[in-house]
């Protein structure tokens, strides 16, 4: 293990459970055998192969959970390295660095409406489960939408901390038949106070904006660019961002992101 100023940890952990959830879909647990850094919501790691070159480089995922010793993914199979994740067995080793990026900001809101599309509330059960152990007054309510409902996963585990859940699917196989974006102002109240944290495919995220903006919300989304390094170094992840007097320039998401607010963002 080595560490950086960013008490960044970098090393290896050794695979304990690698179970298929839903259809290409799994949860991935690794054993770091020591202590990991403090790890927030919306923060996440890079995953890489061990002793090989396909692929080369390593791959971001949202941190799922994450106690004394031990990291949790949770990974739609999309292409080769996620399809090489869901051959590993337990007693695998995997490399990894974490914790990478920025996360959820804190907040004393009253309302606290999660959106997640495809595989993209796997940021949020740390951030409720925190808002469950620290706002115990306040309201967490968890939208979650996928194509259809075999996609649907982790949903037992929001249940557990007794979070609101209303489900979407694009093609009416489980709760609200449409884009889970429809659902936002079905939750919202006027006059709470509330605000919106998005992570999913792009077109998601802005539908949702659009709705924060249209009711004067705060709105932060989680965004699912590509990553090489995860480290700021190869500029790779770049997206464009407003600045001061009208202009823009570029952050990288891995550094200044990957949530940002949405107001900031060009889209």
């Amino acid at each position: 293990m080595s560490g950086t100023q960013r008490n960044i940890w970098h090393g290896s952990g050794i695979v304990e459970t690698n179970i298929e959830l839903a259809e290409k879909t799994f949860r991935l647990s690794l054993n770091v055998q020591e202590p990991l850094p403090v790890i927030n919501a919306g923060q996440f790691v890079m995953l890489r192969l061990p002793g090989g070159s396909d692929p080369l480089l390593g791959r971001p995922f949202a941190v799922y959970r994450v106690s004394e010793n031990i990291l949790e993914v949770v990974y739609l199979v999309v292409g080769k390295m996620t399809s090489r994740l869901a051959e590993l067995q337990p007693g695998n080793r995997l490399d990894f660095w974490t914790p990478l990026g920025n996360g959820f900001s804190l907040s004393d809101a009253a309302h606290t409406i999660m959106v997640a599309g495809g595989i993209g509330q796997t940021p949020f059960f740390m951030l409720a489960e925190n808002l469950c152990q620290t706002q115990t007054e306040s309201r967490c309510t968890l939208l979650y939408g996928t194509r259809t409902a075999s996609r649907i996963v982790c949903m037992e585990d929001f249940e557990k901390l007794g979070i609101e859940i209303h489900l979407a699917a694009e093609d009416g196989s489980i709760g609200y038949h449409g884009f889970v974006t429809d659902l936002i102002s079905k939750v919202y109240q006027p006059g709470e106070s509330t605000r919106i944290l998005c992570c999913g495919p792009h077109p998601m995220l802005h539908a949702a904006f659009q709705v924060a903006r249209q009711f004067d919300l705060p709105c932060e989304v989680s965004l699912e660019t590509s990553m090489s390094c995860g480290l700021g170094i190869c500029y790779g992840c770049v997206v464009k961002c407003r600045c001061e007097a009208d202009t823009w320039d570029y952050r990288r998401t891995c550094v200044d992101g990957p949530v940002f607010d949405a107001y900031r963002l060009c889209w």
